[in-house]
């Protein structure tokens, strides 16, 4: 059991967006007496390249009372609506598929019946892309600019919405919130963490001295200093899955007058390139396989697709999973502190604010006093939500392309038995929110709700036209006259 009731000092070890994130969760949490302190050693920078976000961003910075407005002036942050795939299927650059962040009141959206969603199922037998059914995709096509987005957004826009950012600045931003709400930064070193006999964590020693602890958050990135090099927390791999272990990021200027607002992911000989757009530039990087390729071949093709050289920064190495047990009496591992698989769509920072929003939901509706059921229920519901996960990202590599070493062991990959049973079914009719209810249990959100399979699945041709046309024909004759409707009129734009 642990009890907070009387705790005193909360203790976040890492700064980053998931340490100052968690920082202003815990203090609003907390009451005023119990001190909130945030342990960020000097010598670890944070890479800036850019990064985005889900539609929970949005969510989170609502529950701080953090306007969004006021995020985007301060960091500079911009409009992200989703993802455009690039040469996934056929290798070309004029092979682009879209995945949205959609407003769930508008068509095809907006309508279910037997379970299933009836317009996008038409959409399938019809071969028409469901990005294009969404209301107002053309201004993505467009480029507007962040001002005209705003607009399209307060127009009742088909969209819903999350940010590009730089890092840096919006750890920078969040920290000064913080701090404005009370938290203690202190910049110094973490030598080590004393537990007493029960195995609870009691002191934190510092370059500066011991510091008493109550609750500990692990947000130490990839250092992982308390759940991974003290605790020794059984580690689940993904490797057998999804292959990239090095990506080398970089800048580059925009190609056009305003920042495009999805995130580029193009398909490289050995894993896959992102381009993030922010205000002033793209952040960009190369996520490979090094079984496949080098550094410096990487490079070689990152500057033959742009046609111009650019400057790497350090090349990062990681490995695709996840922790078992990321909560352990009174420490908590977040963020890529907790686990980590390859930035595609973006799951990172979704993952890390589904975990704390969960945290403070179990804390609080526990009454401060968490048994060790709650807290065994969270892992699980943790590591359910790392299956959903990987086997999203497994379903954006079930692709047709083959012209290369590292896409032909990706063909040549068996699926993890969830994906496997998941392809099953939807190669006999269109996915179903029941299908995927496993990858959020007790009362966490699925990270990715059944639309985004449909977008990428359908993209990918791994949905069946027969199938959804034989469970159309099940509907009573009114509806379907409302679908064959529905489609005239979608096919005469």
């Amino acid at each position: 059991m642990l009890d907070l009731r009387h705790a005193k000092n909360i203790t976040i070890i890492g700064g980053g967006t998931a340490g100052w994130f968690a920082a202003l969760t815990l203090k609003r949490m907390f009451s005023d007496h119990v001190k909130v302190q945030v342990i960020e050693s000097p010598s670890i920078g944070i890479v800036g390249v850019g990064e985005g976000g889900l539609i929970n961003l949005v969510s989170a910075l609502n529950s701080l009372n953090i306007p969004t407005s006021e995020f985007m002036r301060e960091t500079g942050a911009a409009f992200k609506w989703g993802f455009c795939y690039e040469g996934w299927r056929t290798g070309e650059k004029e092979d682009e598929f879209y995945h949205l962040f959609i407003n769930p009141k508008h068509e095809p959206f907006n309508h279910e019946a037997a379970a299933f969603l009836p317009l996008i199922s038409a959409l399938i037998t019809q071969n028409i892309p469901l990005a294009s059914a969404v209301k107002d995709f053309d201004v993505i096509r467009q480029r507007i600019s962040q001002k005209d987005a705003i607009d399209v957004l307060q127009n009742d826009s088909g969209f819903a919405t999350s940010f590009h950012f730089d890092s840096h600045k919006v750890a920078s931003f969040l920290c000064k919130k913080a701090v404005e709400r009370g938290v203690i930064h202190t910049q110094t070193k973490v030598h080590d963490i004393v537990f007493n006999a029960e195995g609870y964590a009691q002191q934190i020693l510092t370059e500066q001295g011991p510091l008493k602890t109550d609750f500990i958050i692990d947000a130490s990135g990839f250092s992982r200093l308390v759940i991974g090099k003290k605790l020794k927390s059984s580690w689940s791999s993904f490797k057998d899955y999804l292959w990239l272990d090095r990506a080398i990021p970089f800048h580059v200027s925009h190609h056009g007058k305003n920042p495009e607002l999805v995130t580029r992911a193009t398909a490289m000989k050995a894993g896959w390139m992102w381009q993030i757009p922010l205000v002033e530039r793209i952040g960009a990087g190369y996520v490979f396989s090094s079984e496949f390729t080098t550094e410096d071949q990487a490079i070689d093709e990152i500057q033959q697709y742009f046609g111009f050289e650019i400057e790497p920064q350090k090349t990062l190495s990681f490995k695709p999973g996840h922790y078992k047990k990321v909560w352990q009496k009174n420490v908590m591992a977040l963020g890529l502190a907790s686990g980590f698989v390859e930035p595609l769509e973006a799951t990172s920072i979704g993952q890390m604010l589904e975990q704390l929003r969960m945290f403070e939901r179990v804390v609080t509706h526990s009454g401060w006093v968490v048994s060790d059921l709650s807290i065994e229920q969270y892992n699980q519901a943790n590591t359910a939500s790392w299956h959903g996960i990987r086997d999203f990202l497994r379903m954006h590599y079930d692709c047709p392309r083959q012209d290369t070493p590292f896409w032909q062991k990706v063909a040549n990959t068996p699926y993890p038995e969830s994906y496997a049973a998941l392809k099953e079914v939807f190669m006999q009719r269109s996915p179903r929110m029941e299908d995927i209810k496993g990858y959020a249990q007790y009362g966490w959100n699925g990270i990715f709700h059944v639309v985004n399979w449909i977008f990428v699945a359908q993209a990918l041709n791994l949905i069946s036209k027969t199938g959804c046309a034989q469970e159309l024909q099940i509907l009573p004759i009114e509806q379907k006259k409302q679908i064959i409707a529905y489609i005239e009129v979608l096919s005469n734009f």
